[in-house]
């Protein structure tokens, strides 16, 4: 049973990826790139692990979908932010109706009908396309990521730049629990979790939290940075996350709903899903000051002996 993981390169699909390869009897897997270089890149890293292959595919070329999905049951699909995103995400249903897909699973993000948000809004023309295709979908609902919080930048610096209120609550997702979630349903059987919309939030917490818990956590003062929302756009194009004028006003959108809203929901459904209580922003960052004052006293030992 071949699962197609599309596209292969994204950060959220790389954890999953990750997670369906550490079990003791992995799937077989076929990562999906968008150009040569990017699949040469995905060939070496997954080189000791026969049972990964790699195809190119281009999400608006319908017959190169096609043909990446061929031989396949299982598609894991998480579109990116750009302007022909509903295109993409009707190309991929297409293609996954057109091959006999048994199961696709489709990364969308939570709350997809926030008009004021226009990728939110490319995401649920999706989901409808999913729904009116016939096909056995489920339907994963992200918030926001705890991945997303600056660590690293936040100890070398001491402060933690946010470009909207750090009062309002948000709704955080650990990375490494939404691939647990997605990989236990993309192993399970076909009929397991036909034609379900799941929310996946783990946590709720201000950025007034976050900074105060890094403060902690780290035995030094972190204090909010605000940032002008043009800066923090700028920023995101330095580090080639944003592709296009959409992806930019996209994010502007968001900063200024942020400012009022923030994007909220309840962890029962996580929680239910992994069986167990999904990991905490402050259990989080702990990890994460952990895992970083480690590597750093590793780097000096190194580095003396």
């Amino acid at each position: 049973m071949t699962t197609v993981i599309i596209p292969a390169t994204s950060r959220t699909n790389n954890f999953v990826t990750c997670t369906l390869l550490s079990f003791p009897r992995p799937p077989s897997i076929r990562l999906v790139a968008h150009t040569t270089e990017a699949r040469m890149h995905l060939q070496e890293k997954h080189k000791n692990s026969p049972n990964v292959s790699t195809v190119l595919a281009d999400l608006l070329d319908p017959l190169s979908l096609r043909n990446a999905f061929n031989g396949a049951r299982i598609v894991l699909y998480n579109g990116p932010v750009v302007e022909h995103e509903s295109q993409m995400g009707r190309n991929v249903v297409d293609a996954a109706c057109a091959m006999d897909i048994e199961k696709l699973v489709y990364c969308s993000v939570l709350h997809p009908y926030i008009s004021r948000l226009p990728h939110h809004r490319s995401k649920l023309e999706v989901e409808e396309y999913i729904f009116e295709s016939g096909l056995n979908y489920t339907i994963l609902q992200p918030s926001h990521l705890m991945q997303n919080i600056a660590v690293k930048p936040a100890m070398d610096h001491g402060n933690l730049p946010v470009p909207f209120s750090p009062l309002v609550t948000h709704g955080f997702l650990d990375l490494t629990d939404f691939a647990a979630a997605a990989a236990a349903i993309l192993r399970a059987r076909p009929s397991a979790h036909a034609r379900t919309r799941y929310e996946l939030v783990g946590d709720l917490a201000s950025y007034r939290d976050v900074a105060q818990w890094l403060s902690e956590s780290a035995h030094m003062p972190i204090k909010i940075d605000r940032v002008e929302h043009r800066t923090a756009i700028q920023s995101q194009v330095d580090l080639k996350r944003l592709r296009d004028t959409y992806g930019c006003d996209a994010l502007a959108r968001m900063i200024s709903y942020y400012e009022e809203h923030g994007l909220t929901g309840s962890p029962n459904t996580l929680r239910w899903l992994l069986g167990r209580d999904p990991m905490s922003v402050k259990r989080y960052i702990a990890r994460e000051v952990r895992i970083l004052i480690a590597a750093d006293a590793t780097a000096y030992t190194q580095v003396m002996f």
